[in-house]
């Protein structure tokens, strides 16, 4: 069964759509914060000792909504039965876009923490979200921040949390799935807790980086890895698993890029 299609939209089009997605999110994003603000928020400090699950599932609800609202964008899933009920992963997967946050918070059933850039805590309504829900801020120009995030990820999975992580460090420029970082995966040597590796395909095509005009009627495809883990290695054997991973996200891409069911 194929699981990868898109189809090149004109130009007017692109913009058509665009104007509806971009006010779709806007209207979606004010509603959910709202519900986040006074309801999930509250819910997590009086039953989850303010960990932010309630506003996660929010943002569940909000990914979903702005996908599932989109006539021309479409998303396929697979590999959930490999996601182990009551488990915490270090979730890893390639960046294209700006929209892979919004399609893996659609299609992961995680609570999951991710990093975003500072600047995004600032903006109204989102930024309002992801402090709700507990989101981290980092500084890519600061070191102090960079550690202070590391230390805030190894407390999250203390807690039993799984977090979000993109090895390439940056949105790929051409699609490819690029070098690792070392980051999550001593993190996972370190914690005991297993790797989730992730494959995403679609949205670079659909949203290009620094673009915000949509290029492509698009199917996003999550593709869920098997869990790996790194808690017996050393420094050497990290990175030779670290690149096994890699390459087996890379071949997975190629996959789906055939059209290929996995």
């Amino acid at each position: 069964m194929k699981v990868y299609k898109e189809k090149r939209l004109g130009y007017a089009a692109g913009l058509f759509y665009s104007f509806l997605m971009w006010t779709g999110t806007l209207v979606l994003t004010v509603f959910f914060t709202l519900a986040d603000i006074f309801i999930a928020f509250p819910l997590s400090l009086l039953f989850e000792k303010g960990s932010g699950g309630f506003a996660h599932k929010v943002t569940n609800l909000w990914a979903r909504g702005i996908i599932g609202c989109n006539p021309i964008w479409k998303l396929a899933v697979t590999g959930r039965s490999r996601i182990e009920k009551g488990k915490h992963y270090i979730v890893i997967a390639n960046h294209q876009s700006m929209l892979d946050i919004l399609v893996v918070a659609a299609a992961l059933p995680l609570h999951f923490k991710f990093l975003a850039k500072k600047e995004l805590f600032s903006i109204p309504f989102l930024g309002w979200a992801m402090s709700c829900a507990g989101y981290i801020p980092v500084d890519r120009a600061s070191h102090e921040s960079g550690r202070r995030a590391m230390k805030r990820i190894q407390a999250l999975l203390a807690k039993g949390l799984s977090v979000l992580l993109f090895p390439e460090g940056t949105r790929s420029p051409d699609g490819k799935i690029h070098g690792f970082k070392a980051g999550a995966f001593k993190l996972a040597r370190e914690s005991g807790v297993e790797i989730l590796p992730v494959v995403i395909d679609g949205t670079g095509s659909a949203l290009p980086k620094r673009s915000l005009v949509l290029r492509n009627r698009t199917r996003f495809v999550v593709s869920i890895g098997k869990p790996v883990s790194f808690a017996t290695l050393n420094d050497r054997s990290l990175d030779e698993a670290r690149e096994s991973v890699r390459h087996e996200m890379v071949a997975r891409l190629a996959r789906l890029r055939h059209g290929r069911q996995l």
